[in-house]
């Protein structure tokens, strides 16, 4: 999860502009505009890039937060809209060139200047070119507006959704050389009507403006509380049905969804995620109108709505779409929508919750899809799943996080033709797998509203009058997302219930507020994301016309987080507490008219200028001034206290951090050693042990360094045409050999066994040593012989022992081969080293 670096920056702080950018405006008399309680969630605060968008009252400014931040000028700026009501919402278009601003019962569109035209030195107000949506129908006379939405398959992003609260849904297919498209919208479903509709040729469409119309209870069992789509078609892996559903939240609590919900013309940006998306829509119908083909047992509306679904995309894919080239460089691909089926398709839902819950009213909903496609060598594409994840915020602010396994897919009104002429209801349940208490208590409120984060899937923001709170849903999705993934079917019951009772979200609560009195009563603004190199990683919203954010530290992908370091290090340090910096109340700041707080009669105006009387005029006017300076006093007073009690708050946090800080310093004073303590055993203690060991570690630095050049020249020298130095005495000794038994070399300066002859020269005299011992031997034996037979009659039959004659040639013999077993060895080291010696022809 994302850490908090730090909170309200300066130039978000009072008295800087950033800070009265967010402030309501001003009248002459120093008294603020009232204010125009609506309930349901404010988001009035809209991004792109770095700018930023808000609206206050019924203006709209403009500002650069890198421009805010460097403090440049001018730092904000006034666009000129005419707009008669305060802004509720704004919403602004995919392609970020239009800004959709709705009121309570106003709808407009802005066309967005770029931003090097806004961001000029320049302070006087801009005017912006305006046009209103439904002059005759969104009206005071008719229902509230819910919510408006940019549909994300638009074509050129230029499709508007209202809906109201009444439950009518209006698609508006803008274009600004046809005035009419802003007048009257391209297709209009009243959800009450579908609803209780039993055949596709019903009037399916919102009544006129003026019409008489009767209670019905499903006008109060559909008011709506908030709607989205399903998702995007840019991410790679969104299945088919996602961008194109439309689900919606009422406020006793159920959900519904219409699918598919596309306008007269849509479009696909060429994408990876756009052939995914037609590869999946494709194969899933495919594939399920196959599987109930082969099932003699099937329900006859779900064989219809198949068909019907093989027709609807056989449209998509036989006709032919036209092929754009964008201004930005995008190629995009323009479809129309299919005319086999009706344009309104079936309401689906209510959808079961299991396990039952008690009964809650919800304020809003986000909805994420389930990337489930199969990572396989095929191909043809796998089938997915259109499963996505609900998160539902009820108004005692509790966010129930349900996960849809079965999906939504197209579905449509039967025809006359049909067999079947009323709709079954159909069983879709929707599997509560957690449920998050984010305050305690069961006061309700509908001002809190969910924004999700730009910088992680399945992670999102809460904005509630306590503060904002971060829900993370990676952690157990993941694998939820690799489990549906996964082909076997085998066990998979098994392997998706441990899954679910697995589930745990990561919960935090980055601001914290005190709430004085009813959260209802509190103005809070829906959360905005801010991802931007010049700008960083924050979040922004607004309490009562005041800007609160926070800095935060984005984890990046394959880089260790903060407790994975600590875990790892497991060295404990001090802790660093990041804290909001205090603000003053406003009351304590804000101008006080006194004069134009009392509603005083124009006809007693001209007797405040005389002699004070005593008359029931003047005693009412005196009453009236006590009223008002009793509540102001009151505000102050409690202002005053709070401001009394923060100082002395203060001082009891600057002691503990005092302490604290005495502490660290003493750990500090015992690593460094300037509290050494003397040791009777001899032992080491502060900076002498230090020194110790960094003695160790430079010994050990420089072994290490040692044995690194030692391997570093020995692999430099690898492949390289550098000798060795091993290499290189063995090339000196072989050049000192040669010299050595070269009979021309008449000097010898290194002669490798020290002596100080030549070797030829000693070989030689071995082989005259061997001859020369070989005759003296034989003439010996000879002689020997010669005398015994002159010796043998003179001596009368005296006889040499033979044993003394086996000895003495035993010791000849032996002398003769120990010769010879040195000279050959002699012979053979000679031609080991390269020198050509001749061999000895036996005799």
């Amino acid at each position: 999860m994302p850490k908090v670096l730090a909170y309200t920056p300066t130039w978000l702080s009072r008295p800087n502009p950033g800070y009265h950018m967010f402030a309501p405006k001003q009248t002459n008399g120093n008294r603020v505009v009232a204010k125009r309680k609506e309930s349901g969630p404010r988001r009035t605060i809209a991004t792109r890039g770095s700018e930023i968008f808000v609206a206050v009252g019924n203006e709209l400014r403009w500002a650069d937060l890198a421009s805010l931040q460097e403090g440049h000028h001018p730092q904000y700026r006034t666009l000129k809209v005419s707009i008669p009501l305060p802004v509720t919402r704004l919403t602004i278009s995919p392609n970020e060139d239009y800004l959709a601003v709705s009121t309570s019962h106003t709808v407009h569109v802005i066309h967005l200047p770029a931003s090097s035209l806004l961001d000029i030195d320049d302070t006087a107000p801009i005017k912006l070119k305006t046009f209103q949506i439904g002059p005759t129908v969104h009206v005071l006379e008719e229902s509230p507006i819910a919510t408006t939405i940019w549909h994300p398959l638009g074509y050129l992003g230029l499709c508007l959704v209202t809906i109201t609260k009444e439950g009518v849904v209006r698609l508006w297919e803008l274009n600004r050389a046809d005035r009419s498209t802003f007048s009257e919208p391209s297709l209009s479903i009243d959800l009450p009507k579908l609803a209780n509709a039993t055949s596709d040729q019903d009037d399916l469409s919102a009544s006129r403006f003026g019409a008489s119309k009767g209670f019905s209870p499903d006008s109060v069992e559909l008011e709506v509380a908030s709607a989205c789509f399903g998702d995007a078609p840019d991410q790679e892996g969104v299945h088919g049905w996602a961008p194109m559903t439309l689900w919606i939240a009422t406020v006793p609590g159920d959900v519904y969804a219409l699918c598919p919900l596309l306008p007269s013309k849509w479009q696909l940006v060429e994408s990876p995620g756009s052939e995914t998306f037609m590869q999946t829509l494709t194969s899933s119908i495919n594939i399920n109108h196959t599987e109930l083909s082969e099932d003699e047992d099937a329900p006859n509306n779900e064989a219809i709505t198949s068909a019907k679904q093989v027709l609807w995309l056989s449209d998509i894919e036989y006709a032919e779409s036209i092929l754009e080239v964008r201004s930005n460089g995008d190629s995009i691909q323009v479809f129309a929508r299919p005319p086999s089926v009706p344009a309104v398709p079936l309401l689906q839902g209510p959808f079961t919750i299991t396990p039952e819950v008690d009964d809650f009213e919800l304020s809003d909903m986000i909805v994420f899809s389930l990337k489930t496609l199969s990572e396989t060598d095929e191909e043809e594409a796998a089938e997915g799943l259109p499963a996505a994840v609900v998160c539902l915020l009820t108004d005692t602010s509790k966010v129930h996080i349900c996960l849809d396994l079965e999906g939504i897919v197209g579905r449509w009104l039967p025809s006359p033709e049909d067999e079947i002429h009323v709709t079954e209801a159909l069983e879709h349940e929707m599997i509560i797998a957690e449920t998050i208490t984010l305050v305690e208590g069961d006061q309700s409120s509908f001002n809190q509203s969910i924004t999700p984060d730009v910088h992680t899937d399945f992670s999102l923001f809460i904005a509630h009058a306590s503060g904002v709170f971060y829900i993370s849903l990676e952690s157990w999705v993941r694998k939820l997302e690799h489990e549906l993934s996964q082909p076997q079917e085998e066990g998979s019951e098994f392997r998706l219930k441990r899954v679910l009772e697995s589930a745990s979200s990561s919960v935090e609560q980055y601001l914290r507020r005190k709430v004085s009195g009813d959260p209802a009563e509190q103005e809070v603004t829906s959360v905005v994301v801010v991802e931007n190199g010049n700008v960083g990683y924050l979040f922004l919203t607004t309490v009562d016309g005041e800007p609160q954010a926070a800095f935060l530290d984005a984890p990046e992908d394959g880089v260790r987080t903060e407790e994975e370091l600590a875990n790892y290090m497991a060295t404990p340090g001090p802790s660093k507490d990041v804290r909001e910096a205090w603000q003053p109340p406003k009351e304590l700041y804000e101008p006080f008219d006194l004069f134009g707080s009392i509603n005083i009669p124009s006809r007693h105006q001209g007797s405040l200028q005389e002699e004070i009387r005593l008359s029931p005029a003047n005693l009412e006017l005196l009453m009236d001034v006590h009223r008002v300076l009793s509540v102001q006093t009151s505000k102050l007073q409690h202002a005053v206290s709070e401001l009394f009690n923060r100082a002395t708050r203060l001082e009891e946090e600057f002691r503990d951090q005092i302490h604290r800080t005495s502490g660290i310093a003493a750990q500090i004073d015992l690593v460094t050693g300037n509290e050494q303590t003397g040791s009777d055993d001899g032992s080491l203690y502060g900076s002498t042990k230090i020194d110790e060991r960094l003695e160790k570690v430079k010994t050990r630095q420089y072994a290490m360094n040692a044995r690194y050049e030692k391997l570093r020249r020995k692999i430099l020298s690898i492949g390289s045409s550098e000798l060795s130095d091993k290499e290189a005495h063995w090339i000196e000794e072989l050049q000192t050999m040669d010299s050595a038994v070269d009979p021309a070399s008449k000097t010898l300066t290194d002669d490798v066994d020290g002596s100080e002859r030549p070797a030829w020269q000693r070989l030689n005299r071995l082989k005259e040593m061997q001859k020369h011992h070989a005759k003296q031997a034989e003439e010996a034996t000879k002689e020997a012989q010669r005398q015994g037979e002159e010796e043998q009659p003179r001596m009368g039959g005296v006889k040499v022992p033979s044993q003394s004659r086996k000895a003495e040639n035993e010791q000849v013999q032996e002398a003769i081969q120990r010769n010879a077993v040195l000279v050959e060895a002699a012979a053979e080291r000679l031609r080991g080293l390269g020198v050509s010696v001749p061999l000895e022809s036996a005799r």
